[in-house]
């Protein structure tokens, strides 16, 4: 078996009591599939641009859909999905693919308050 296809399970990042693990099928390097309705695809471009973008930075996560701050990885998702991703994704997908971000890239999160905070590796050539 492909290790790729096996189905993975994590613990979403957010601020909320009542996250509930979510599982997913594929990783970083080839793309996701959230096994939720809808099994939405992460693309792996999209997790690679994500990197870059990021790159040495600390941002907020951002995963509230009603008020993502301007410049928090929840915002980003939202406004670049369409131009790098298969399908349009809101700032709450941001809260599984940064949890696959932290347990495959090396990506890290904190807590500022009730605030997610995710701060990201440097990428050589950024």
């Amino acid at each position: 078996m492909n290790p790729t296809d096996e189905i993975r399970e994590l613990e979403p990042l957010g601020a909320g009591k009542k996250k509930k693990p979510f599982s997913y099928k594929g990783s970083v390097r080839t793309g996701v599939v959230l096994q939720q309705s809808g099994k939405p695809k992460i693309d792996a471009r999209f997790f690679l641009e994500a990197l870059y973008h990021f790159s040495g930075r600390t941002v907020y996560g951002g995963f509230r859909e009603d008020a993502a701050p301007r410049d928090s990885f929840g915002k980003w998702i939202e406004q670049s999905s369409p131009r790098f991703n298969s399908r349009k994704l809101t700032p709450r997908h941001g809260s599984f693919m940064a949890a696959i971000l932290c347990n495959e890239s090396g990506v890290r999160h904190s807590r500022k308050g009730n605030k997610i905070v995710l701060s990201f590796p440097t990428i050589r050539g950024t």
